[in-house]
């Protein structure tokens, strides 16, 4: 498998990321086996598998001596995308208690990856309606957050360029794949975004002089 995998930034240790890259790698395997690949010691390496399986990252197989395979990566993300969702909506309830009003923001990201990123954390704390066009390389990325903001919010979605299979039940409809990204979530953030891989660039605002150039816009696209 190319790449490192790093869960750190999730709360796993760096041993367990390292053994959950392994079973990746290996499929099913020993604590032995992983301790042997890995150069981790072997009390580490059976502590790391229970941490991940504790975390439902990994899953202990039937029968003795015990095996331990990875769990899909692909719901492992969706599995941390939900979780973080969560931490996010209790610190977003937490400030919006405890804080003052704050004077409108601006941020800009660069790149599909930082894009899709922005567009994951705002609408997976959606609490009443998400709507505008969203180009397709930045939905597959964030579906996670999007399925999340569907068991509260209303989604009226719209995808420029081809719409991903797995995504057709969050989709409205489609749109010319030159279209850019244009968001309005719960009607105080905005997102606007144009470009394609590396050449992506978005703004997120909450300024109310931008959320009415998007209202406007949202008029015109859709």
């Amino acid at each position: 498998m190319a790449g490192t995998v790093d869960l750190t930034p999730f709360g796993f240790t760096p041993t367990e990321s390292q053994v959950y890259g392994a079973l990746l790698r290996l499929g099913p395997s020993t604590g032995y086996a992983l301790a042997h690949a890995t150069r981790v010691a072997r009390a580490n390496t059976y502590g790391a598998l229970e941490g991940l399986a504790g975390r439902a990252a990994a899953i202990r197989l039937p029968g003795r001596p015990a095996r331990y395979r990875a769990v899909d990566p692909r719901a492992l993300v969706a599995q941390l995308a939900a979780e973080q969702g969560q931490a996010l909506d209790r610190l977003s309830q937490a400030l919006r208690d405890s804080s003052e009003p704050v004077e409108p923001e601006s941020r800009a990201a660069a790149g599909a990856r930082a894009a899709a990123n922005l567009v994951m954390q705002l609408v997976a704390r959606a609490e009443q309606r998400v709507e505008g066009v969203l180009a397709a390389e930045l939905l597959r990325p964030s579906l996670p957050a999007w399925r999340r903001a569907r068991e509260r919010a209303t989604l009226e979605l719209r995808v420029a360029g081809e719409v991903p299979v797995e995504a057709g039940s969050l989709v409205a409809g489609g749109v010319p794949a030159e279209t850019p990204t244009v968001l309005l979530i719960d009607d105080a953030h905005a997102v606007v975004a144009s470009g394609a891989g590396e050449g992506v660039t978005a703004i997120w605002s909450s300024h109310p002089a931008i959320l009415a150039v998007v209202r406007a816009a949202l008029r015109t696209l859709t």
